[in-house]
């Protein structure tokens, strides 16, 4: 099964996946998910469909998903 990194955006999402057994695929979604980390973009990651989101800093290439979204600004 494959993992993807949703990027939720207003113009609509973009997605990045990954088979968490093929080496390649793994390391061009860990570069995307470290340069959205290097842009100040927040990064959760789901262990399995439905459970709760948690705020990471490490990719995970084991995680179901992950979900990449700017931060809130308060006002």
């Amino acid at each position: 099964m494959n993992s993807v990194m949703r990027v939720l955006g207003a113009a609509g999402d973009a997605e990045t996946t990954w088979d968490p057994t093929d080496p390649p695929s793994v390391e061009k979604a860990r570069q995307a998910f470290e340069a959205y980390r290097k842009a100040g973009l927040l990064t959760f990651s789901v262990s399995e469909p439905g459970a709760e989101a948690t705020l990471v800093r490490a990719f995970d290439p084991a995680a179901s998903e992950i979900v990449v979204t700017r931060p809130l600004v308060g006002g």
